[in-house]
């Protein structure tokens, strides 16, 4: 027989514990049990990211390019460059048409930023045009206007696709008008 708890004394015990901060929860994981997680804060707030959705849609209109823009804490050790290249994998922008799709890349906290661009579309750039996005970006963030660098920064690449891969879309929308953010 196993050892019975007194409901009295668990709650004593449990009161005498400090309280879990509401970020604190849990989750079971198949063969794993049950664990903690610690829930985040969303780096884009509803309003921020609705803004750069509607910028990515005009970005979007007029070639057959695709823009996606990733948000992030910390880059997680790597280059931002490598990050952003695991990353437009990871989404699934390799398998554009014509591999014409671009991502800007932003790692918040470690103050760090990136574009890559597909084969189709990174030759077809001005030499100097994606570290010159990059800087403004930089830039921006600096002087604390994060959301308009980033609001020019997609019209820029808009702007590059539409000299570099003019033409209707034939293919459609192939991947979501989305911020993604981890």
């Amino acid at each position: 027989m196993g050892a019975a708890v007194c409901p009295g004394r668990w709650r004593d015990a449990m009161r005498r514990l400090p309280p879990v901060p509401r970020v604190w929860g849990m989750a079971y994981r198949p063969g794993m049990g049950w664990s903690w997680f610690r829930r985040r804060k969303r780096i884009l707030g509803d309003a921020e990211e609705a803004a750069l959705v509607e910028a990515i849609r005009r970005a979007e209109a007029g070639h057959r390019g695709e823009v996606r823009v990733h948000v992030e804490r910390t880059s997680r050790g790597l280059h931002p460059l490598s990050r952003a290249a695991h990353l437009f994998e990871g989404l699934g922008m390799r398998h554009t048409t014509k591999d014409t799709g671009v991502l800007l890349y932003v790692a918040v906290e470690d103050r760090q930023a990136a574009v890559y661009a597909g084969r189709g579309i990174h030759g077809a750039a001005l030499p100097g045009f994606w570290q010159e996005v990059v800087d403004a970006v930089a830039q921006g963030f600096r002087e604390g206007a994060s959301l308009p660098a980033l609001v020019t920064a997609v019209e820029r690449i808009g702007a590059q696709l539409r000299q570099a891969a003019p033409g209707a879309d034939v293919a459609g929308n192939e991947l979501p008008d989305a911020v993604s953010q981890s």
